[in-house]
């Protein structure tokens, strides 16, 4: 049996190893996926073990290790180079590939709810202004996503210096993203996307911010966050739960291990709620 890894700190809560576990039965596949608790000092030999260990098809990254692992790879695909972040790592022999799925899971679960409100097909965002709160590896995949498609950016981090390396970092046809303040009162955005892990222990990302028309939290919980709750209760609101995210971007990372397309209504099908 071979064996997949999700690699982080905290890992416990992640919903990943019933999704994977459930896309591998599915498709009758020897693998197992499993999570392991991974300190700063813990990633380099972790690595080192996956590289050692015949049975290991790969792993995902999470936080806080996106950025850092960059450097501990043996290749690192070129998008996940330009967004400056490592999701999803694929073992070739002895060498680890590093790559970012974020981006395109960002980028299915934004287009998937398109339908649902104009009855058109695509990105919903070009020309718009987006804020998006962190400046960790997801929000720079979400970040570079945004701007390729024409929008402009706002940053907003609790660490400052973090948001304006990120800043200079991400660059679509001379535009980066801008660093702001954090978010208080009433907004002149267009949506907002949590890419903190505020919520992950029932906190509320916004307090006292009024929400504009598009609430997109990327926190993967199996209770909804209190910031989805409130956008879910706020009339004309549309709201994009961390599930939907997290559900695209394993069904990437779950191809680049097996070569195989993902049984993506299985892994669905293994969430606690509908997305």
């Amino acid at each position: 049996m071979s064996q997949v890894w999700l690699i982080g700190r905290p890992v416990a809560h992640s919903l990943s190893p019933a999704m994977h576990n459930a896309a591998f039965a599915k498709l009758g596949l020897p693998h197992r996926y499993e999570a392991k608790e991974t300190a700063d000092d813990q990633l380099a030999p972790t690595l080192d073990r996956m590289r050692r260990e015949d049975d290991v098809l790969g792993a995902n990254v999470t936080i806080p290790h996106k950025e850092n692992v960059l450097r501990l790879l043996d290749e690192v695909d070129e998008e996940a180079r330009r967004i400056g972040a490592v999701n999803t790592i694929v073992s070739r022999g002895a060498r680890l590939v590093g790559y970012n799925t974020d981006k395109y899971g960002f980028e299915r679960a934004l287009e998937a709810q398109v339908p649902n409100v104009s009855g058109s097909v695509g990105f919903p965002f070009a020309d718009d202004t987006i804020l998006v709160l962190g400046a960790g590896g997801a929000a720079r995949a979400c970040a570079l996503a945004l701007l390729e498609q024409g929008n402009n950016v706002n940053i907003a981090n609790r660490n400052p210096a973090r948001a304006e390396a990120l800043a200079r970092s991400l660059e679509v046809d001379g535009r980066h993203p801008e660093v702001v303040p954090w978010p208080k009162g009433r907004l002149q955005v267009d949506a907002i996307v949590n890419a903190t892990p505020i919520g992950l222990n029932g906190e509320e990302a916004l307090e006292d911010v009024q929400l504009p028309d598009w609430v997109i939290d990327l926190v993967p919980t199996a209770a909804e966050t209190p910031l989805v709750k409130r956008a879910k209760a706020t009339d004309n609101v549309t709201v994009v739960d961390g599930l939907s995210m997290l559900l695209y971007q394993a069904a990437r990372s779950f191809e680049l291990w097996t070569g195989v397309p993902a049984p993506l209504e299985a892994m669905r099908a293994a969430l606690p709620r509908d997305v």
